[in-house]
Protein backbone atom coordinates (compact mmCIF):
# COMPACT_ATOMS: atom_id res chain seq x y z
CA UNK A 1 0.00 0.00 0.00
CA UNK A 2 2.76 2.38 0.83
CA UNK A 3 4.52 1.35 -2.26
CA UNK A 4 1.13 2.02 -4.24
CA UNK A 5 0.89 5.97 -2.40
CA UNK A 6 4.60 6.73 -3.23
CA UNK A 7 3.74 6.06 -6.88
CA UNK A 8 1.13 8.06 -6.92
CA UNK A 9 3.00 10.91 -5.08
CA UNK A 10 5.29 10.80 -7.64
CA UNK A 11 3.12 10.91 -10.69
CA UNK A 12 1.43 14.12 -9.10
CA UNK A 13 4.94 15.78 -8.54
CA UNK A 14 5.95 15.12 -12.26
CA UNK A 15 2.22 16.35 -13.41
CA UNK A 16 3.01 19.57 -11.63
CA UNK A 17 6.32 20.21 -12.58
CA UNK A 18 4.78 21.15 -15.94
CA UNK A 19 6.14 19.50 -19.58
CA UNK A 20 6.26 16.19 -20.82
CA UNK A 21 9.70 14.96 -19.85
CA UNK A 22 10.18 12.99 -22.96
CA UNK A 23 9.58 15.94 -24.92
CA UNK A 24 11.80 18.06 -23.03
CA UNK A 25 14.39 15.57 -23.31
CA UNK A 26 14.25 15.53 -27.39
CA UNK A 27 14.64 19.41 -27.26
CA UNK A 28 17.50 21.00 -29.67
CA UNK A 29 19.98 23.77 -29.31
CA UNK A 30 22.78 24.29 -31.16
CA UNK A 31 24.60 27.55 -31.44
CA UNK A 32 26.27 29.84 -33.25
CA UNK A 33 28.77 32.46 -32.18
CA UNK A 34 28.97 35.99 -33.42
CA UNK A 35 32.45 37.66 -33.74
CA UNK A 36 33.50 40.70 -35.57
CA UNK A 37 32.53 40.41 -38.34
CA UNK A 38 31.36 36.86 -38.90
CA UNK A 39 29.53 33.69 -37.56
CA UNK A 40 31.21 30.64 -36.38
CA UNK A 41 29.98 28.08 -37.76
CA UNK A 42 28.57 29.68 -40.90
CA UNK A 43 26.26 27.00 -41.69
CA UNK A 44 24.57 24.37 -39.60
CA UNK A 45 22.27 21.29 -40.39
CA UNK A 46 19.59 20.74 -38.42
CA UNK A 47 16.34 18.78 -37.31
CA UNK A 48 12.93 20.42 -37.22
CA UNK A 49 12.51 22.02 -33.78
CA UNK A 50 15.44 22.64 -33.26
CA UNK A 51 16.39 25.78 -31.32
CA UNK A 52 19.03 28.10 -32.87
CA UNK A 53 20.67 30.25 -30.66
CA UNK A 54 23.64 33.04 -31.55
CA UNK A 55 25.50 34.04 -28.75
CA UNK A 56 27.31 37.79 -29.31
CA UNK A 57 31.52 36.92 -28.32
CA UNK A 58 32.81 39.93 -30.13
CA UNK A 59 33.18 43.87 -28.99
CA UNK A 60 30.55 45.03 -30.62
CA UNK A 61 26.30 44.48 -31.22
CA UNK A 62 25.40 42.58 -33.75
CA UNK A 63 22.05 41.15 -35.12
CA UNK A 64 21.03 37.64 -36.52
CA UNK A 65 18.51 38.61 -39.15
CA UNK A 66 16.58 36.37 -41.50
CA UNK A 67 17.27 36.85 -45.34
CA UNK A 68 13.73 36.21 -45.60
CA UNK A 69 11.84 38.18 -42.47
CA UNK A 70 11.34 34.82 -40.93
CA UNK A 71 13.46 35.89 -37.65
CA UNK A 72 15.15 39.49 -36.51
CA UNK A 73 17.03 39.33 -32.88
CA UNK A 74 17.19 42.69 -32.78
CA UNK A 75 20.37 44.21 -31.41
CA UNK A 76 22.23 41.20 -29.56
CA UNK A 77 24.83 43.26 -27.10
CA UNK A 78 28.61 42.14 -26.93
CA UNK A 79 29.84 41.78 -23.27
CA UNK A 80 30.11 43.92 -20.91
CA UNK A 81 33.85 43.66 -20.93
CA UNK A 82 34.10 44.12 -24.55
CA UNK A 83 34.74 40.57 -25.75
CA UNK A 84 37.00 38.25 -24.28
CA UNK A 85 40.44 37.24 -25.81
CA UNK A 86 40.92 37.94 -29.25
CA UNK A 87 38.66 35.80 -31.53
CA UNK A 88 40.10 33.53 -33.97
CA UNK A 89 40.59 34.76 -37.69
CA UNK A 90 37.68 34.81 -39.85
CA UNK A 91 36.38 31.35 -40.97
CA UNK A 92 37.86 29.46 -38.34
CA UNK A 93 36.21 26.50 -37.47
CA UNK A 94 34.44 26.59 -33.61
CA UNK A 95 37.36 25.11 -30.99
CA UNK A 96 36.78 21.12 -31.25
CA UNK A 97 37.43 21.17 -27.44
CA UNK A 98 33.37 22.40 -26.16
CA UNK A 99 35.15 24.59 -23.10
CA UNK A 100 37.96 26.15 -25.06
CA UNK A 101 34.39 28.27 -26.24
CA UNK A 102 34.94 29.63 -22.02
CA UNK A 103 38.20 31.79 -23.36
CA UNK A 104 35.63 34.18 -25.12
CA UNK A 105 33.18 36.32 -22.79
CA UNK A 106 29.56 35.82 -23.59
CA UNK A 107 27.24 38.68 -24.56
CA UNK A 108 23.74 38.64 -24.76
CA UNK A 109 21.68 35.70 -26.98
CA UNK A 110 19.01 35.45 -29.42
CA UNK A 111 16.74 32.10 -29.96
CA UNK A 112 14.86 30.87 -31.76
CA UNK A 113 12.80 27.82 -32.94
CA UNK A 114 13.26 26.41 -36.23
CA UNK A 115 10.25 23.87 -37.18
CA UNK A 116 9.55 24.00 -41.01
CA UNK A 117 12.40 22.33 -42.92
CA UNK A 118 13.87 24.76 -45.35
CA UNK A 119 17.58 26.77 -46.30
CA UNK A 120 17.44 29.60 -44.40
CA UNK A 121 19.62 32.68 -44.91
CA UNK A 122 20.90 35.29 -42.44
CA UNK A 123 23.27 38.20 -42.25
CA UNK A 124 23.99 41.37 -39.65
CA UNK A 125 21.57 43.72 -40.06
CA UNK A 126 23.62 46.30 -38.49
CA UNK A 127 26.65 45.12 -41.26
CA UNK A 128 24.79 44.04 -43.66
CA UNK A 129 26.02 41.95 -46.50
CA UNK A 130 26.77 45.01 -49.01
CA UNK A 131 29.46 46.16 -47.06
CA UNK A 132 30.05 43.09 -44.94
CA UNK A 133 30.01 40.32 -47.61
CA UNK A 134 31.03 37.51 -45.22
CA UNK A 135 29.37 38.37 -42.39
CA UNK A 136 25.96 36.09 -43.55
CA UNK A 137 25.11 32.20 -42.37
CA UNK A 138 23.29 29.28 -43.46
CA UNK A 139 20.75 27.14 -41.71
CA UNK A 140 19.32 24.21 -42.94
CA UNK A 141 16.86 22.57 -41.63
CA UNK A 142 15.47 19.04 -41.87
CA UNK A 143 12.52 16.70 -41.31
Amino acid sequence: MRRQGFAVLCAVVLASCGGDPVATSQMQITTIDIFDFYYSPTSRTVRAGTTIEWVNRGPSAHTATSDDGVWDSGSIAPPSSGGGGTPPPPGTPPPPNPYARGLYAVGTTFSTALNTPGVYGFHCSLHPPATNPSFVGTITVTE
